[in-house]
């Protein structure tokens, strides 16, 4: 173990402060004359929030960063034979959840109704038989799955650092033995387009067989956003989810042009992908929907519920499965397991919101405008940092707690309309109903 001198910490060499990218993102903060961290450093140097983010960065580097052999099989770049037909397209997309799988479904709609051609489906090992048998088999396209790289664990987070990396070696190594396949599925697709959703591995096999010129790929998903905070304005676990997302987007961003999903218009954005819902029209009679990816938060609501009684509002709540009743007495609230038709069905008639820190249905509720209580899941840094974005987006709609109180339930209970979100919800409506327009001039050039 050494010191380092600048930051007077001890850290495990090579992971200092005084690496070259650090030192010069540091240099390049003071030159800016940057006012410090929140935690009130007056240097960024000798902040401790730039030398960890450094970590997660340092460990990943050689197999994000690099077109060694050893890592991606190849000694050069082998790109991909094919003449492109016009119009044909492929999208790849990752995980078990909604998110971007909805993301690309309705980039799917939306290139179709332009009469371009599904050539084909890329998604992992995360998705769920039954997302592959009512959603994507349906589409008739051929479909090729490849191994995920685990960056976030949906109950508990994101995981340490360690795992990610572990995670992209043994995904890389058995993507080099799908080597063949790949190549195969993509000559015949013959597309002119590629759209990534986040999906890592087909990122790796991209940046080592490049597609013939005039293919265009772009990259789309939320987390790019989350590259405009500020490493000195978030807590420790938000640097380290931070530092491995950014790797991540890095490695994408080799491929091709990235396209984050912002509320509010930014460069290389697109807006929001969603159904605009109905907007509210009274506030007479109130329902307070809530959804948690952990059961705790949702234990943590109902307790309080019990303990202090709110009158006059109907409360139901969404988890994996449903809530057990505690002994002696019957739940405080409505609870159900998650299911999409039955949430929509009472999404319809809310007046309120309390969730996990996604993007969809906070949208979704700003749209219809009606507030949101965010609740983070503890130790997920990915809905931290989503939850300072829709935070500062919607101010006046958004309110973002760490842990659910009477206090915030109240002010959902009792939330009166005000000019400011009023305006911020007829922005986003506005916004969101640019994306035909908009997404096909930045996906597509057209």
């Amino acid at each position: 173990r050494r010191t380092c001198a600048p930051c007077e910490h001890r850290l495990l060499p090579p992971s200092c402060l005084l690496s070259r990218d650090i030192m010069q993102t540091s240099a390049k903060l003071n030159e800016e004359k940057a006012p410090g961290c929140a935690d009130g450093c007056k240097s960024v140097i000798t902040c401790w929030k730039p030398c960890l983010y450094s970590q997660p960065q340092i460990a990943l580097a050689p197999l994000v960063k690099t077109q060694a052999a050893c890592v991606t099989g190849v000694k050069e770049p082998q790109p991909l034979a094919y003449a492109p037909g016009t119009g044909r397209f492929v999208i790849g997309f990752c995980g078990s959840g909604t998110g971007h799988l909805t993301q690309s479904l309705a980039v799917l709609r939306m290139l179709q109704a332009r009469g371009m051609t599904l050539a084909g489906i890329v998604f992992d090992t995360d998705a769920t038989q039954k997302m592959v048998q009512e959603t994507l088999e349906p589409l008739g396209v051929p479909l090729l799955q490849l191994p995920a790289i685990k960056l976030v664990d949906p109950k508990k987070g994101m995981v340490p650092t360690v795992v990610t990396l572990h995670s992209v070696i043994t995904g890389v190594g058995k993507l080099r033995g799908m080597y063949p396949q790949l190549v195969s599925f993509f000559v015949d697709a013959k597309a002119e387009y590629i759209f990534n959703f986040w999906h890592t591995t087909l990122a790796f096999f991209l940046r080592s067989h490049p597609p013939p010129p005039g293919v265009r790929i772009s990259n789309v998903a939320p987390q790019f956003a989350l590259s405009s905070l500020d490493v000195r304005d978030l807590g420790f676990w938000e640097i380290v989810g931070k530092s491995t997302i950014d790797a991540m987007a890095a490695l994408i961003a080799q491929t091709g042009p990235c396209l984050s999903l912002s509320a509010r218009p930014q460069p290389n954005s697109l807006p929001p992908i969603l159904e605009v819902p109905a907007a509210v029209t009274s506030f007479s009679s109130r329902l307070i929907l809530c959804y948690f990816l952990a059961q705790p938060d949702a234990v943590r609501l109902e307790r309080l519920l019990a303990q202090f009684s709110i009158s006059g509002v109907e409360i139901h709540c969404f988890t994996t499965a449903p809530l057990t009743p505690p002994a002696g007495r019957p739940l405080a609230l409505e609870s159900h397991a998650k299911q999409r038709a039955l949430f929509k069905h009472y999404f319809d008639r809310c007046t309120g919101i309390i969730c996990s820190t996604g993007n969809e249905t906070i949208w979704e509720a700003v749209c219809r405008g009606v507030p949101v209580l965010t609740v983070p899941t503890s130790g997920h840094p990915e809905q931290m940092m989503n939850a300072r974005i829709h935070g500062r987006a919607f101010p006046a709609s958004v309110r973002a707690v760490s842990r659910v109180r009477i206090e915030d339930v109240r002010w959902l209970v009792d939330f009166k309309p005000s000019e400011e979100s009023i305006a911020e919800s007829s922005a986003l409506r506005e916004r969101a109903t640019t994306f035909d327009a908009e997404g096909a001039r930045l996906l597509c050039g057209a």
